[in-house]
């Protein structure tokens, strides 16, 4: 029949059990990619917690370490859970604090106390609240 062997499948050949190709893969380790913009960045900032009604809680100081398009990297005395929203100011020499917004991905201690937050930036929200927070951190540098 010509033309029939042509469309019939072949099946594969089969692969002996000694063989490399017949040992279960193992499954890749993860590995975390790094912000490709992240910079080395210092500078002071006031961090606030944002708790589940919107509103911010206690202020506290923290060193900023580096800065990417879509995270921020600080320093903290205090231990921040994952998941948690923290409304963050940061102080630049004769300028006006920069409010920045994030999530809070990792919190790892460090060493001497301190722990290392990475926070994930999300757009600003449009709150009251935030925004009079906002106003008296800027009032009080």
């Amino acid at each position: 029949m010509l033309g029939v062997e042509g469309g019939i499948p072949r099946a594969a050949a089969p692969v002996p059990q000694d063989s490399p190709a017949a040992a279960p893969a193992e499954p890749a380790p993860e590995v975390s990619i790094p912000d490709a913009a992240s910079r080395p960045f210092s500078a002071e900032i006031d961090a606030c917690e944002i708790d589940d009604r919107g509103r911010p809680e206690t202020v506290w100081t923290a060193r900023a370490r580096e800065l990417g398009r879509s995270r921020l990297v600080f320093l903290s005395r205090r231990m921040c859970y994952p998941g948690r929203r923290l409304l963050v100011m940061i102080h630049l020499i004769d300028h006006r604090p920069a409010p920045l917004h994030g999530l809070v991905q990792t919190c790892e201690y460090e060493a001497d106390g301190l722990y290392r937050v990475e926070l994930r930036l999300l757009p600003m929200p449009d709150d009251e609240r935030l925004r009079e927070w906002v106003d008296s951190i800027a009032a009080r540098r």
